[in-house]
């Protein structure tokens, strides 16, 4: 697995190629990710009444921080600015917006206190995100918005990258899934796993840690398997992330090497065009 760093964008195909190889980039110091660090520090330190974002939770009760949180995630996803700041900054990495399609822009927020935001979208543990899409032609984007270190970071496997794991992709249902989480309340962990999971753990010592700065974003494919750092460190993570598919891609069949998951149908109705929102699952009818 090698990282590419790079000051100026490349085309789809270029990405493509790269990513469905293994390999990850890193588009540094985009203008437009500047300044959503900019912005989106703003809207923290805002609904925190000034309080430093990272270290908050020494500031509010748990109760108080996990609703931080909680709304905090949802009006970033909500946030419409944002959303087309971050689109700005992709389309600088040399994104065409007229061919992407896309899940949903979110915040991660990883407390050095795991209650503070257990049963939230914080850590997430070792995975493949095309467990859940079962399309190999998915795009990962992920960026910091503070300066983080390898104790609050983003970990990848590369030896599993050809390699299988043992998991559960041939059991998981997402219905049964939404199922579990219309029954829980908000807060709560829900009790069936959002993703398909693991059986079996991976070597720790062959993890690579990836360390960005705050105006980069991390470009890998989605069939990479990841984990997120557990925090070590006495401040919280806040990133942003979403995840991208190239109509051409799908046309042409292009994507990462399926080595284990045993995840059947796609799921073309998670993902939005870039540009008039319309569903995906449209366009693969007239494929």
């Amino acid at each position: 697995m090698n990282i590419i760093q790079t000051d100026s964008g490349m085309t789809d195909e270029q990405r493509s190629k790269i990513i469905f190889a293994g390999d990850l980039i890193v588009f540094q110091q985009l203008p437009a990710m500047l300044e959503l660090c900019q912005y989106t520090d703003q809207l923290l330190s805002e609904s925190l009444s000034g309080l430093y974002p990272e270290q908050a939770q020494y500031h509010l009760s748990e109760q108080d921080y996990r609703r931080f949180v909680a709304d905090t995630q949802k009006r970033i996803q909500a946030d419409d600015k944002a959303k087309s700041i971050f689109f700005h900054a992709l389309q600088e990495a040399g994104l065409a917006l007229d061919l992407t399609y896309y899940d949903y822009f979110a915040m991660r927020v990883v407390s050095a206190e795991k209650s503070f935001t257990e049963g939230l979208r914080t850590v997430v543990g070792h995975h493949r995100d095309t467990w859940g899409s079962n399309i190999q032609a998915q795009t990962n984007w992920w960026a910091p918005i503070y300066k983080i270190e390898e104790e609050r970071s983003i970990a990848f496997y590369p030896y599993h990258w050809d390699h299988p794991t043992i998991n559960d992709t041939s059991e998981w249902s997402f219905q049964k899934y939404l199922a579990a989480r219309r029954e829980t309340p908000e807060g709560v962990a829900v009790s069936y796993s959002p993703t398909p999971q693991l059986l079996r753990t991976v070597d720790e010592s062959k993890a690579v840690k990836i360390v960005i700065e705050p105006g980069d974003i991390l470009c890998f494919s989605s069939a990479h398997l990841h984990a997120s750092v557990p925090n070590a460190t006495k401040l919280a993570r806040f990133s942003v992330e979403m995840r991208t598919l190239n109509l051409k891609d799908l046309k042409a069949g292009r994507g990462a090497p399926n080595v284990d998951n045993a995840g059947g149908k796609p799921r073309y109705e998670w993902y939005r065009h870039g540009v008039d929102q319309s569903s995906l699952s449209m366009a693969m009818e007239r494929v």
